[in-house]
């Protein structure tokens, strides 16, 4: 097997890519693939529970870039309850991920292993 290398980018390019979503108004899915990725390898790990605290944006229009831990609704997509608000906008939530390969979740395309 070979080993992985991960090359760090430069640190314009988050910013460049951020610019361009909010300039464009483009969704790329970018949020819904690192979280089904983070499930099925929290899965494939031996599960667990997880948590998050993303944003509820139904009825009101919020800037992408403060979307950084993804919108309520693709959270509860995946199969997240919520728990409990915390401040005016935001929430906890939870799913447990039983061990073994994460099902394919709803709400997007299918990711593949490779």
């Amino acid at each position: 097997m070979s080993e992985l290398v991960v090359k760090p980018l430069r640190p314009s390019t988050w910013a460049d890519f951020a610019a361009l979503v909010e300039r464009h108004h483009v969704v790329w899915g970018v949020a819904l693939a690192a979280l089904r990725g983070a499930l099925q390898e929290i899965a494939r790990l031996g599960g667990g529970t997880v948590e998050s605290y993303p944003e509820d944006v139904v009825g009101r229009s919020v800037s992408a870039s403060f979307l950084h831990n993804g919108s309520l609704s693709m959270f509860e997509q995946q199969g997240f309850e919520r728990l409990r608000p915390i401040g005016k906008s935001h929430w906890v939530v939870a799913r447990r991920v039983s061990a073994g390969r994460e099902p394919a979740a709803t709400g997007g395309p299918a990711l593949s292993s490779g």
